[in-house]
């Protein structure tokens, strides 16, 4: 009887042992859609072509698309399940179709997604409202420019996007350091 209880209590405390270290170790990192690389990719090419046709002399007709473009990417990305979708409570608002479902860390990414909408709604808005002829402010669209690329920056290291290949746009004289985690 004494070896019995001497085994048992040796195979509880193995036992014990060997599922305590992975309890405790944190879980993986979700992986992310296959698409979710060209998708920073072709932010990055937008963001850049949008840089190039503001500064130094505004180029509204030339940007005007891209205003779209990006908006397209963003519901591009919350599609393939690389961002978080922002809840909805408005009736009839359509919900763009998802492929898969984003998996990171919603706390901490979805209000940059929002900051993200905001800047490039932000940004439109003083293109298009420059496109009745008047050209707009360049302090405020470099202004509108620096607080986008940071937000774009953000993205990429709070919602564990890949940096693009060659990084992110600057504006001229305003490096901008892509941090991604």
């Amino acid at each position: 009887m004494k070896k019995t209880i001497t085994a048992l209590s040796l195979v509880a405390a193995l036992f014990t042992a060997s599922t305590i270290p992975a309890a405790s170790a944190s879980p993986a990192a979700p992986e992310l859609p296959a698409a979710c690389a060209g998708l920073v990719t072709d932010l990055a090419g937008k963001l850049t072509k949008t840089v190039s046709s503001l500064l130094p002399l505004p180029n509204v007709g030339a940007v005007t698309p891209l205003i779209g473009d990006l908006l397209g990417l963003v519901t591009a990305l919350q599609s393939a399940g690389c961002l978080p979708t922002p809840p909805v409570s408005v009736p009839g608002v359509p919900l763009p179709t998802k492929a898969a479902e984003y998996t990171g860390p919603v706390d901490q990414c979805l209000p940059v997604v929002l900051n993200l909408i905001s800047s490039i709604a932000g940004l439109g808005g003083t293109v298009l409202g420059a496109a009745s002829g008047a050209l707009p402010d360049v302090g405020k669209l470099t202004g509108l420019l620096t607080t986008l690329l940071k937000t774009v920056s953000d993205l990429l290291s709070k919602c564990g996007l890949p940096a693009p290949p060659g990084g992110l746009p600057t504006l001229p004289g305003l490096p901008l350091p892509v941090q991604n985690s």
